[in-house]
């Protein structure tokens, strides 16, 4: 019977000591979660420029075909009074441009333009993205430098000590 005690201490004892640094080791290197936050902030401006462009000059001159109106005819002539007569009006079509802030097309006789004034929109767009990480250590064993006071197993009192040791850490800052 003391042999079967002194056995199963053995074993239990060989169990303890496997299994107890296993799980702390498995404990040590725990894991760490990591919370990420983003935030995106979208800026619009925009921006409205008033351009005037006074008494512009045609780039392209095209002629078209002539329309033909109805005149009236005066009486000193050898068709009757009230009579009308179809006269050709030479049509044309100007076209304006500058770069590529303007173009315009204008058809009819003896055109001007006097003043244009254009409103180019530009949008000025700006994105702000921010991350913000935390990782929280969830370790709570670990091997450490260790301070304190503590029972000394040599003289039996308690006394100071200062050394390496296995430690579960109760709080963390």
């Amino acid at each position: 019977m003391k042999d079967t005690f002194a056995v199963f201490a053995g074993m239990i004892t060989a169990l303890v000591l496997v299994f107890v640094p296993l799980l702390l080791l498995r404990q040590c290197s725990g894991s760490t979660a990591v919370k990420e936050k983003t935030t995106t902030d979208t800026v619009t401006i925009v921006r409205i420029d008033t351009v005037v462009i006074e008494k512009p000059k045609p780039v392209r001159v095209v002629e078209k075909e002539p329309v033909f109106i109805r005149v009236p005819v005066p009486g000193d002539t050898t068709l009757k009074p009230g009579d009308t007569m179809q006269v050709p009006v030479p049509m044309m079509q100007y076209h304006f441009q500058k770069d590529s802030l303007y173009s315009l097309d204008v058809t009819g006789f003896n055109v001007s333009v006097d003043k244009m004034e254009v409103y180019p929109g530009t949008v000025y767009k700006t994105i702000n993205t921010t991350t913000v990480r935390t990782e929280k250590d969830n370790r709570r064993w670990g091997i450490g430098i260790q301070a304190g006071y503590g029972y000394n197993f040599g003289t039996g009192k308690l006394a100071p000590y200062i050394g390496v040791g296995v430690q579960y850490s109760l709080w963390r800052w």
